[in-house]
């Protein structure tokens, strides 16, 4: 039995035997992985025993030209996966093995593909924000391994597999999960995959609803920690809590939105996808006259008004930084502060907290938001006033 490296070149050159019988070419570098060469094709095989038993399973073709191709990382990967299956004594004979496809011409099924033809239908029937975050997710490292298979070779192990790894990230797993199972319900429809993988496959995690909210010293900590933050993040923090509004729709502020200190809020993000009125309190409107003089629409940005400082990551990490605080916390917990004191402290009515957080179950559920089109100006102006007076009264006290 020859051995050697089986790279793509030196696999190239095998021949059939002149007598025209199967050859095991084995790989040197990987154990019990072997190259059958035929008259006919060449085909990807792995050595191994369970319960003593030699097996010597196909794990794919050799064929660059196949929509089914597989190179050598992908049969590697194969063995590696069935050595993991033996070792955690499951027999991998009852396993399928997904085939790893390469990306041609006489290939237009593969998941990339298919993903960037789905998220063209998806953009015309979601919010922004929707697509968005299904794109980025759907063309994330976490789905790499999908990237060149054929999605009719996409197998429901495989799917279990992509998502239990993301157990570090749930909450991003069961999104994941969610536009996963939209996708292949879209393949299905279209005849790409017969069935969709994804039928009655639970989400792999369990979320916790975040309840975390930030106590008076809390608040004094944040609001003198933000007062010492270089524009704009601390003014942005400030205004979010000032405002109770959305973190995205405060770092999405124009100026143009802003008239006879009212806020037609258009973050681009509310849930309802409803623009709602408010009536901005001192805090606020301090805020943005003391915004430098930058050109552009945006508020809150960094050197120019042409887009706003990015959400998340090097900006957030400032903040928690420069506030630190001994228990984590997230910008959206200053909204869930906002409605607990306002409700708590201040006695304000519950659905006049969800009108001014536009929050349309609260404020208006049923048929009442068809019927009542009434937007409480008056009302949100008092209760804001009640809630800035409370918020400088807690952060001046000795």
């Amino acid at each position: 039995m020859p051995t050697t490296k089986l790279t793509g070149v030196v696999i190239s050159r095998l021949k059939p035997s002149k007598d025209g019988k199967r050859v095991n070419h084995f790989d040197t570098q990987h154990k019990g992985l072997c190259l059958r060469v035929g008259k006919r094709d060449k085909t990807w095989a792995y050595h191994y025993r369970f319960d003593g038993n030699l097996r010597s399973p196909a794990l794919g073709k050799f064929a660059p030209t196949r929509i089914d191709h597989m190179d050598r990382t992908a049969a590697i990967s194969a063995a590696n996966e069935i050595d993991e299956q033996v070792n955690q004594g499951v027999d991998p004979k009852f396993n399928t093995k997904p085939v790893k496809a390469k990306p041609t011409t006489k290939n237009p099924n593969t998941f990339q593909r298919r993903v960037e033809q789905f998220l063209d239908y998806y953009d015309r029937h979601v919010k922004p924000k929707t697509y968005k975050h299904a794109s980025n997710l759907l063309t994330s490292s976490h789905v790499a391994t999908l990237k060149y298979s054929d999605v009719r070779k996409i197998t429901r192990v495989q799917l279990v597999k992509l998502l239990d790894e993301m157990h570090e990230t749930p909450s991003q797993g069961n999104r994941l999960h969610s536009y996963m199972s939209v996708f292949f319900n879209w393949c299905w429809d279209r005849g790409y995959v017969d069935p969709s993988p994804m039928i009655g496959l639970h989400k792999r995690f369990k979320e916790k609803p975040r309840t975390r909210h930030l106590d008076k010293g809390e608040l004094k900590e944040l609001w003198h920690a933000c007062k010492e933050l270089s524009y704009p993040l601390g003014e942005w923090c400030l205004f979010t809590l000032a405002t109770g509004q959305r973190p995205g729709e405060c770092r999405n502020l124009k100026l143009d939105d802003v008239y006879d200190g009212i806020w037609l809020v258009d973050g681009g993000d509310p849930k309802n996808s409803q623009r709602h009125r408010i009536p901005l309190p001192n805090i606020a409107l301090d805020i943005i006259k003391m915004s430098p003089g930058l050109p552009g629409p945006f508020v809150f940005c960094h050197t120019d008004r042409i887009k706003p400082f990015a959400q998340g990551g090097k900006p957030y990490t400032s903040i928690y930084k420069a506030v630190g605080l001994s228990n984590p916390w997230h910008p959206h917990d200053l909204r869930r502060t906002f409605e607990t004191i306002a409700s708590e402290e201040l006695d304000v009515d519950p659905h006049l907290i969800g009108a001014i957080c536009n929050q349309t179950s609260i404020s208006k559920p049923g048929v009442a938001n068809v019927y009542n089109q009434a937007t409480w100006i008056k009302q949100k102006r008092k209760a804001l006033k009640l809630w800035n007076d409370w918020l400088i009264k807690v952060v001046n006290e000795n």
